[in-house]
């Protein structure tokens, strides 16, 4: 069995397979959220899929010591860091805001359907606790206009946290972030009413948990031998065979311990050294792994505008799934539905996205003597 460290000059790598990875468990989530009544709509795997959000988490902690661990030196490298970061995710997280505002101003004017416009998780009131990020930090009793955006919230708590211990405690920071991680796996574990399954009211200390997690890996990643050739192929298939094991099964406290796992999967890929490594390293995948944030911003608003349709051609005769009498035929409006999903995400992406992040970059890029 063969082992090597990993490279020493890996400060500005990029994490392709990781990335790939990322794509794959956002089409898994928009798989979860799917109203429609095709084959893999009551599978264990995909009825559990909210898990792969997990994912995301570890990633982002892994990804942002990775970046910024040792860069975050001053009062003013941490405001750059939180500017950038807030760059990153609001620009689109409003533009989905703002589509989902233009279809309540719409319920409102044409009464489309019998729901209150403007009522309960689309209160005029969330529009702010949204615009500034907050509405998961357990200060509404529901999700609240574009719902997927719960994650962003939680990730927004996150990056202040992470900025202010790399600032105050440099050297200790990650194994301080571990006691947040426990503190926060501990919570999920005790008071959540559905364990991992947690949005609206323990969406930070189930981030917490995953993300301190992921930065404490970062730390340690590189100390740890890593298995080459075909020993790591192996090890690659047996992680994912026993994530995809453990969410197509795991329920109840158990889903707790899906961050642990999700830890492993990053420690695997992040060293690329297997086949499947190199599988995800192909561009299409990679491409859309960078699509991936778009495609988990937007889809639920096309969700959410299909049902509406849907409801009235008369698609929905059990009042929650899309049904046209033939699972094969809903397989296909499902594809298709995923396939507008993704036109409209790049279009976001290339659009809002990209430009958003390279305005905020020159904004905040250092100067230079």
């Amino acid at each position: 069995m063969n082992t090597a460290a990993a490279p020493v000059n890996i400060a500005h790598r990029r994490f392709e397979a990781l990335d790939a990875l990322r794509g794959v468990c956002a089409i898994l989530v928009v798989m979860f959220h799917m109203p429609v009544a095709s084959h893999w709509r009551d599978w264990g795997f995909v009825q559990h899929s909210y898990l792969f959000v997990d994912y995301f988490f570890v990633l982002s902690g892994f990804v942002i010591a990775h970046a910024y661990a040792g860069r975050l030196k001053s009062w003013p490298d941490s405001g750059r860091f939180m500017v950038r970061r807030f760059g990153r995710i609001w620009p689109l997280h409003v533009l989905m805001l703002a589509a989902f505002i233009g279809l309540e101003l719409a319920r409102l004017i044409f009464h489309f359907d019998g729901a209150t416009p403007f009522a309960r998780d689309r209160s005029v009131e969330a529009i702010f606790t949204n615009l500034l990020l907050i509405q998961a930090w357990h200060v509404h009793p529901y999700l609240t206009w574009n719902g997927p955006a719960w994650t962003l919230s939680a990730e927004w708590a996150c990056y202040l946290i992470f900025a202010g211990l790399v600032l105050i405690a440099p050297r200790r920071f990650r194994w301080i972030g571990l006691v947040l991680a426990v503190i926060g796996g501990v919570t999920v574990l005790l008071y959540a009413r559905r364990w991992m399954n947690t949005t609206f009211d323990f969406a930070v200390p189930r981030a917490v948990y995953g993300f301190f997690l992921g930065c404490l890996l970062q730390g340690l990643w590189t100390r740890i031998p890593r298995l080459k050739g075909s020993a790591a192929t192996g090890l690659e298939v047996l992680v994912l065979a026993a994530i995809c094991g453990f969410v197509g099964y795991a329920e109840g406290p158990t889903t707790v311990a899906v961050t642990l796992i999700f830890l492993v999967v990053v420690w695997v890929f992040a060293g690329e050294e297997g086949r499947l490594s190199r599988l995800l390293d192909h561009p299409a995948l990679v491409t859309m792994g960078r699509w991936s944030f778009a495609i988990y911003m937007v889809h639920m608003f096309i969700l959410t505008v299909m049902m509406i349709l849907a409801k009235k051609a008369g698609w929905v005769p059990g009042g929650r799934r899309v049904d046209f009498g033939s699972v094969w035929l809903n397989d296909l409006f499902a594809l298709a539905l995923f396939a507008l999903i993704v036109v409209v995400a790049v279009i976001a992406h290339r659009g809002v996205e990209q430009p958003a992040q390279r305005l905020i970059d020159r904004w905040t890029k250092p100067k230079t003597a």
